[in-house]
């Protein structure tokens, strides 16, 4: 990131007027160009989308596509904290405590490695677009389903729990339409009523990403996009420490890409809590 800050910096007094207001928005905030539009860059700093896109171009780009692109690699690399890989076998000298919470290292080192950082944007996106947000998965998901559902409704207003074995959902998906999101979590153990709610979705012209363990994950038939996570399973108990890194990580990305929505959201929630007295 530091060489793009520094390639920006030495361009600075050719840019125009309006140009350095992009390059002053960019050295503040990189990662709002990042998961912005041209014409949001725009709005934000009172010039034009064209503006925004020739700034880009003098910096050598083909346009603003390529330019948000490399920036939002740039930040994905940085953000990934450095976690020092699990031995291959668990150390003698560790409690049992300490091996068990070395998994779940392992299971984030993992994610790390193989999460395609160009679908996770795609996610994100789509969130961001959507006209309305389904969630729903397996019976043995529904602390995530729920976790993730409320956040999203909280922060975008647009979200909502929907249960395979719940006949409400299929009634809701009855209205499902282009431009409708659904977020299903497909985690062992795989159940046939998942697969035909996302039948259902899928007929009605919706759009369907699934969350799942594993590319033969009866769901992903249905995915437009799909992110593969482990799971990991010590006593025949069930692990979501990487599930709930990545879920953690796409809340941050929807925060700052709709961060004017979702603070104000957010503060509105907050408000309420405060006139009810809920918190000491």
């Amino acid at each position: 990131m530091q060489d793009l800050l520094r390639k920006v910096s030495d361009s600075y007094k050719d840019f125009s007027s309006g140009q350095k207001k992009v390059g002053d928005l960019f050295f503040q905030e990189p990662i709002f160009l990042a998961f912005s539009s041209a014409l949001e860059v725009g709005k934000r700093v009172n010039v034009s989308e064209s503006t925004v896109i020739r700034w880009t171009q003098k910096l050598g780009y083909k346009g603003y596509a390529e330019f948000q692109q490399i920036v939002q690699r740039k930040l994905a690399q940085e953000r990934i904290e450095k976690v020092e890989e699990e031995q291959p076998e668990p150390l003698a000298d560790q409690s049992f405590l300490e091996n068990l919470l070395d998994a779940d290292i392992s299971s984030i080192v993992k994610l790390k490695k193989s999460m395609d950082e160009d679908k996770l944007l795609y996610v994100v996106d789509r969130i961001s677009q959507a006209k309305n947000i389904c969630i729903t998965g397996n019976f043995f998901d529904f602390g995530l389903i729920h976790w993730f559902s409320e956040w999203l409704n909280m922060s975008l207003g647009k979200a909502e729990m929907l249960m395979p074995d719940n006949s409400q959902s299929y009634s809701r998906l009855a209205k499902a339409a282009e431009g409708d999101l659904v977020i299903a979590f497909a985690f062992p153990r795989y159940t046939k009523q998942l697969d035909g709610l996302l039948r259902t979705a899928k007929g009605k012209g919706a759009e369907i990403i699934v969350l799942t363990d594993s590319i033969e994950s009866p769901a992903v038939q249905y995915a437009d996009a799909s992110l593969i996570v482990t799971v990991t399973s010590n006593l025949n108990i069930d692990s979501y420490t990487a599930v709930h890194a990545l879920l953690t990580s796409i809340m941050r990305f929807v925060y700052v890409k709709d961060h004017a929505k979702v603070r104000d959201n957010l503060a509105k929630v907050e408000a309420v809590y405060r006139e009810n007295d809920i918190f000491y």
